[in-house]
């Protein structure tokens, strides 16, 4: 078994997606591995151009569990810009509820038979805070796979963009995470 913590340690931004100011920067997802499912959901927080932002430090572990020799942390994340405001005071029952709903996904294929795929779309499909996630700016999403086998601390970054496209928004992140395997 190797011990395997995924961390985040910081997002920094190039170029926002409102041209009129800052962002309300926030991530939502999850991670699956051995017998750890592990709910992602980050509160906002304002960032502008050229700014680099940690985040809390009880949201900036996204994993931390024991995985089998040959298997991996299995899941995704997306990132938003918040425009339409949630009640936030429900942060930990929404975080139960990404929980529910990634176990109800994986319970017939078990962690190994899930696709990081799988895992991302239950983790965003849940109401409560998310009744209206599409309201939001999606900023960028991606699916992580994530050997139990490899260097003991390494960090990977993640690249959002949008330059170009058919309306006037454009946007530049990009968010470092950490991996630790011991």
């Amino acid at each position: 078994m190797t011990k395997v913590k995924v961390e985040l340690v910081d997002v920094y931004c190039r170029d926002t997606e409102d041209v009129t100011g800052a962002d309300d920067f926030y991530l939502v997802g999850g991670l699956v591995g051995g017998q750890t499912t592990k709910a992602i959901l980050t509160t906002p927080f304002k960032i502008n151009d050229k700014q680099r932002k940690s985040f809390k430090p009880d949201q900036a572990v996204l994993f931390e569990g024991e995985i089998p020799q040959g298997q991996s942390v299995k899941g995704g994340l997306k990132a938003y810009d918040e425009d339409f405001g949630k009640d936030w005071s429900k942060y930990g029952q929404t975080v139960e509820q990404i929980s529910t709903a990634i176990s109800g996904a994986i319970a017939t294929t078990g962690s190994q038979g899930a696709i990081a795929g799988t895992i991302l779309s239950a983790a965003t499909a849940v109401g409560g805070i998310f009744a209206n996630l599409h309201k939001d700016d999606l900023l960028g999403t991606t699916e992580l796979d994530i050997s139990s086998t490899g260097p003991s601390r390494e960090e990977r970054t993640w690249i959002m963009s949008k330059k170009e496209g058919s309306n006037w928004s454009t946007w530049d992140y990009t968010l470092t995470y950490r991996i630790s395997r011991s």
